[in-house]
This record gives structure tokens, sequence and C-alpha cells, in this order.
């Protein structure tokens, strides 16, 4: 054999350790399976659109973290919209009381981070809302707050004028306006974010929204000042909560 073949033959043999490193981690790398609940929770309410959806991970090859998770809504007329998690629920068990019987036990956990185990598979609820709305009501709302500064120092604050001024106003309109629903197909894409490699599976789902749905749903245009004037001013006595329509389309694999 001659010496350049022997050369060669040491360079691949120092790549092997390297290699086998490479085939390891795609071997062990994590793998997660998206189990969600029949049906999500659609609303809308002065926090604007809201997904809810009931999720479980089943994990293999080792443990993992999630740092975010979006909800990615395209709607059969090709509007697009992105809801990010912002509350997550998980359901620890049940809790017998002599007056109510067995009530659910749960706990409310941080949106920072979740860690996923490959022993357990546990389901969570995942609260989210629409990124662009909570970006863009920021403005309006930074304008309410700086008018209700102003007032105050002027002494000149009254929750109930307040509720009538302009920048209130703007805010009204602003939420009515970003009212998203429409009758049709909705593909559902979940898509979450990990430091680690991963690979996800089963996360796509599709659900339909009836003219009756929509309709029900756009109900919550009318109660958008009555629950301002809840936050600015509180609810009088003997004055009931509001009620929120909500709508639970099933949801279909694909």
């Amino acid at each position: 054999m001659e010496p350049i073949d022997w050369i060669a033959i040491l360079g691949a043999l120092a790549w092997t350790p390297h290699l086998f490193g490479i085939i390891k981690a795609w071997l062990t790398k994590s793998k997660i399976r998206v189990i969600t609940e029949k049906n999500a929770s659609i609303g809308f309410t002065t926090g604007g659109p809201i997904f809810n959806i009931g999720i479980a991970f089943s994990v293999e090859h080792r443990d993992i973290v999630i740092s975010d998770l979006k909800i990615r809504l395209d709607h059969e007329s090709g509007e697009k919209k992105i809801f990010e998690w912002q509350g997550i629920t998980q359901k620890m068990g049940k809790m017998t009381t002599p007056d109510a019987g067995d009530m659910p036990f749960e706990k409310e956990q941080s949106v920072l981070a979740i860690k996923l185990n490959q022993k357990d598979i546990e389901e969570r609820f995942i609260k989210c809302q629409e990124v662009s709305f909570m970006t863009d009501k920021l403005e309006y709302e930074s304008k309410a707050i700086k008018k209700i500064a102003y007032l105050k120092s002027e002494g000149k604050y009254d929750a109930e004028n307040f509720l009538r001024e302009q920048e209130m106003t703007e805010l009204y309109s602003f939420n009515k306006q970003a009212f998203p629903w429409k009758q049709g197909k909705y593909s559902v894409s979940i898509e979450i974010q990990s430091p680690e490699d991963f690979e996800i599976v089963d996360n796509h789902r599709e659900f339909l929204l009836s003219h009756l749905d929509v309709e029900e749903l756009s109900k919550n245009q009318d109660l958008i000042e009555q629950d301002y004037r809840r936050l600015l001013v509180g609810l009088k006595e003997g004055e009931e909560e509001i009620l929120w329509q909500w709508r639970n389309p099933s949801l279909v694999k694909t």
C-alpha cells in the first residue's frame, strides 16, 4: 500500500468520532408529537381575537424545553393570523369538597418556558392572543393612560366622563375593527421553539366556522365599551358580569 493510501485512511479515521457524534445527535434528537383536544376555544374581547387550545405533548428520545409557542391560522380566503401564548393552565387533578363535590385543581404557569419530559404526557390549556393586535393596541392604550395621568395631575379626572374622551372612543373603534373571524375553513399550524434541535409531528389541524358562529362571536363587539367601563369604573351593585360569546369548533387532524 502506498504512503498516500495510509494518509487517506488515517484522515478518515480521524473523522470517525465526529461522524459518530453527528449520528448520535440525530438519533437522540427530541421528537415532539402534538396531541390536541377535540375542540378549540375561539373568542373576541377587549383582549382582541383569542384562540385557546388544550394541548398535550408526547416526547421521544430526550427531554426538551419549549421557549415559545405560536398558533398560525390561515383562512381559506388567504388571510393569515398569528396567535402567541399568553398563559398556560395545567390540570393537576381534582379536589373534593362537601358543598361543591369534585372540582378540578389547576395551576397557572409562566409562558416563559415549559419543560417536556419523556415519562409523562401532561395536558396544558394554552391561552393565545393575536400578535399584531396586542402590538397595535399598546399605542391606543398608552394615549389613554397619558390622558388619565394628565387629568389626575390637574384634579379633573372623572372615570365616567373619561369614558367619553377621544382617547377612549378611538380605543373602542380600534378594538371593534380588529374582529377577525370569518365563515369558512381555517388551517391551524402549531409552531414551537426551543434552544435545542427537535422534530415536531402531528402539529396541523383544520376547523370550520359557520355563518352562525361568526354572527354569535360578532355580538362581542357590542360589549367592548361596557367592558372598558367595568375596568375603569367597576360594576354597580347588582350589575351582572359581562358574558362573552365563545365558539368551540371541532379540530380535524391534517
